[in-house]
């Protein structure tokens, strides 16, 4: 015992003797205070160039591309190939661009963030004995101020922009072998100093300089397009035309406008009843009137709300900028409205009232007692405020998408049996649990990009990390606000739809074969409201108006050729239209007299063995029969053409049902086209993933284009009988040039003004290969009791339309439809990412 606690003090002794012992000498780091020293960097080789893309776009675009070329001698050579997170590779950047900043210097108060957009890695490449460093960046000017892109300064005024170089002070003794300057288009004002080389008076450049000071950096003042220009200024904040840019009245224009027309339509179907309406007649017509109404207040709060703060504000000189808390309560508002109109059950009505309250009075307690619980108040967020932040955010999504869900299903069945309430309550949860773990991922991600040459400061009170925390949950609310608004806005198709599955002719006129002029005029605001897209926006204010007053008169347009051309609408003998002749008998019956017709065209083609003489006497009796049934129809209408003509279904309704069915399918694989040519193609990806709403951004992607293509199903079946066109496919074209006129309408307006068209050729031809392969699917289905006679679908595609020559141009149409698509695939650059606040 005594020799054990001998070997443990001994142990003791060792181990203080080894901790309080000199530790062997570090090989010492590598001198590095003089490294940025202009004189260590004397031989570098510079190549820079700044890059305007205005013709095109919404807004313009500023791309900075640098080339440095630094000795492989410089003592931070190695520190450039370490890893991007490395503090001596970060340390090392901030000499070479005179950016970023370390902890020091952000304790001193400088700015900590770079909003720059850099859409491909800075790379850095070891060759003998130099090292090149490419670096790359890109802004949108999406107002008016001052923005820092690469090694160059934009300073964009209501007058002139102003882009000047900002040489790093390292590389102040470097040589400046290119210093270029291309405006996109407009000439320059001024430049200094004199450039050495010039090319159609928008590009500019400087060679070979060297000992660049402050007075001889290059510097260029030019005058932006109108379209860009006025585009930054309704985006500057505090300006007076912001009110009417794309977050204002004019982006509250389209939801009005669709509110109106949807009122009117509900109008007209009430007085095309001409008498006192059912009770579900009643219900279905009530929720049209209603959710016009409450589709207006949404708009109105939605994107003219903050507006209304801040004229409030200037007029009564509130102090403070709670505007992004009025967002969040108008989010909120939003919501209760939608859960009301959803009819939602009275105990989840108290569920949703008694949440909104607590977050109301947890916002009025946080601010009153001076408390950094949530980003409402006045300091900053700190221990449990981290998480109640996106709790509180979370609370107006949820109730918003509990709203829609409910408030679609009141629309669209009005008493019928639907999704239960827990179903509702899970289905809006999910949808908000992916939109606030998107925000969250989008986060760290944006910050990784703002703070990617700083030195990582600890996330305390006050640092950079949870000051961008809070303002990035601060605006939360502001910027899902108008998304949720234009979801609930496709909420009126259904209601459009339910009020017309109630109120149709067709169930108490037995004649009714097809729609009549009010339910027409109900098809005609469905297509410009929903089949129509709204994306026509021209010095950065709406112009959908032109859009929509060009799909209302293409519709009817439509329409009125259909009257004379229609198969269904050639007038009989006792002058009632044929389809209301036809509607009288059963299907089975000009079925088997299709049929018939074929066959004897058949006979007359093909006669049957025999002498010349049976022949003749065959084919006079075939000729004979052929021309007693086309007597019996109009004239220049065959019994062949009536199966086309009637369409798959027995009723307009059902054929409307049917269509848009078969182009919800059929529009899938355009649906992800579509969303891939807008959201990850090209750089797309990139800007798409750091939008703090950008789940609900895809959502609402994926949602307008669907309804595109089903409206325009819907429109095709509803309206299939007065339609012109023998043939589904033929039917099928006139609705897409329908649709191609205000769309090809815009696409010239953008051409002449300079303004944005991506997308707009890609559309037109999804939209018409949807189309056509959808009336070509109804043709199929009308002939679906012929299918057991052929082999393949595709021997019944010939036998439908009795012409290969059809088939082949058909399956033309198609490649020529696929082959744009493809092209408006490659083509194009990243989306504009959402306005920073």
């Amino acid at each position: 015992m005594i020799h054990l606690r001998r070997h443990m003090l001994l142990a003791v002794l060792v181990l203080l003797l080894s901790l309080f012992a000199p530790s062997p000498a570090r090989a010492a780091d590598p001198p590095r205070g003089h490294s940025c020293d202009p004189d260590r960097l004397a031989g570098a080789k510079v190549t820079t160039s700044a890059k305007f893309v205005h013709r095109g776009q919404d807004t313009s675009v500023l791309t900075s591309v640098t080339d440095i070329t630094v000795p492989a001698g410089w003592e931070r050579t190695s520190d450039l190939l370490l890893d991007t997170h490395a503090p001596l590779y970060r340390d090392a950047l901030r000499c070479l661009l005179g950016k970023g900043a370390p902890v020091q210097a952000y304790l001193l108060g400088k700015p900590y963030e770079d909003a720059e957009w850099r859409l491909k890695p800075l790379s850095v490449k070891l060759s003998g004995t130099w090292v090149a460093v490419h670096y790359e960046a890109v802004n949108w000017i999406q107002g008016l101020g001052t923005y820092d892109v690469g090694l160059w300064t934009l300073t964009a005024g209501k007058g002139e922009w102003e882009i000047r170089l900002r040489a790093p002070p390292s590389l102040a003794k470097a040589t400046w072998e290119n210093v270029r300057v291309r405006l996109g288009g407009p000439a320059a004002m001024s430049a200094w100093p004199p450039p050495t080389f010039g090319e159609d008076r928008t590009e500019l450049s400087w060679h070979n300089r060297t000992q660049i000071a402050v007075p001889d950096v290059p510097d260029v003042a030019f005058r932006p397009p109108a379209a860009q220009q006025w585009a930054a200024l309704t985006q500057t904040d505090g300006d007076a035309w912001q009110a009417l840019g794309v977050f204002g009245a004019s982006g509250a224009f389209g939801g009005v406008a669709t509110a109106v027309l949807a009122f009117v339509a509900g109008r007209r179907l009430r007085r095309g009843l001409g008498r006192h309406p059912l009770p579900a007649e009643e219900e279905a017509l009530g929720g049209l009137r209603s959710w016009s109404l409450v589709l207006t207040l949404i708009t109105l709060v939605a994107y003219m709300g903050d507006d209304l703060y801040r004229l409030l504000q200037s007029r009564f000189g509130w102090k403070g900028d709670y505007e992004p808390t009025v967002d969040l309560f108008s989010a909120l508002f939003v919501g209760i409205v939608l859960c009301f109109f959803g009819r939602l059950k009275r105990r989840l009505l108290v569920v949703v009232c008694a949440l909104a309250a607590s977050a109301a009075a947890l916002c009025v307690a946080a601010e009153l007692s001076r408390s950094g619980l949530l980003p409402t108040s006045d300091f900053e967020i700190h221990g449990a405020g981290l998480g109640l932040a996106v709790l509180l955010d979370s609370l107006p999504v949820f109730l918003c998408c509990l709203g829609m869900i409910a408030g679609g299903q009141r629309l669209l069945i009005p008493g019928g049996r639907g999704l239960s309430s827990w179903a509702q309550v899970w289905v809006a949860a999910g949808t908000t649990a992916m939109a606030m773990l998107w925000a969250f991922v989008s986060l760290g991600r944006s910050w990784e990009r703002r703070s990617w040459l700083n030195d990582p400061v600890p996330a305390a009170v006050g640092s950079p990390w949870v000051t961008a925390y809070d303002a990035w949950w601060w605006w939360f609310s502001a910027n899902a606000l108008p998304v949720l608004a234009d979801i609930a806005l496709f909420l009126t198709p259904l209601a459009l739809v339910g009020a017309l599955r109630v109120c149709r002719a067709e169930q108490h006129d037995a004649d009714s074969f097809t729609p009549n002029a009010v339910e027409r005029s109900v098809f005609v605001i469905f297509f410009a409201i929903i089949v129509v897209p709204n994306f026509a926006w021209y010095f950065g204010f709406s112009g959908y108006i032109t859009t929509l007053v060009l799909g209302l008169a293409a519709a009817w347009a439509l329409l009125a050729m259909g009257q004379s051309r229609s198969v269904l609408e050639q007038p009989t003998e006792g002058d009632s239209p044929l389809g209301e002749v036809i509607s009288r008998t059963d299907r089975s019956q000009w079925m088997r007299l299709a049929r018939h017709y074929r066959e004897l065209q058949a006979r007359l083609h093909h006669p049957s063995p025999g002498s010349a003489a049976e022949q003749s006497a065959s084919q006079e009796a075939v000729e004979r029969e052929i021309d007693r049934l086309d007597q019996c129809l109009p004239e220049g209408v065959r019994p062949v053409d009536l199966p086309f003509a009637i369409g798959p279904m027995a009723t307009w309704w059902g054929n409307a049902c049917r269509c848009a069915f078969i182009a919800c399918i059929i529009g899938l694989p355009a649906t992800g086209l579509m969303y891939w040519i807008d959201f990850v193609r090209g750089d797309s990806w990139g800007v798409m993933v750091e939008n703090p709403t950008g789940f609900l951004q895809a959502v609402l992607e994926i949602i307008y284009w669907h309804a595109t293509w089903v409206g325009g199903g819907f429109f095709l079946g509803g309206l299939w009988r007065d339609l012109p066109g023998r043939h589904g496919p033929t039917k099928a074209v006139y609705v897409a040039v329908a649709f191609a006129v205000p769309v090809g309408f815009h696409q010239l307006i953008a051409q002449i003004t300079g303004d944005a068209m991506q997308g707009t050729i890609a559309a037109i031809a999804a939209f018409a290969s949807v189309m056509t392969c959808t009336g070509l699917v109804m043709d199929l289905q009308t002939f679906a009791s012929e299918r057991r006679y052929w082999p393949s679908s595709a021997g019944l595609v010939v036998y439908v339309y009795q012409m290969r020559f059809a088939s082949l141009a058909f399956c033309l149409a198609q490649l020529v439809a696929l082959a744009t698509i493809w092209k408006a695939f490659k083509e194009g650059g990243p989306t504009t990412p959402p306005s920073a606040h």
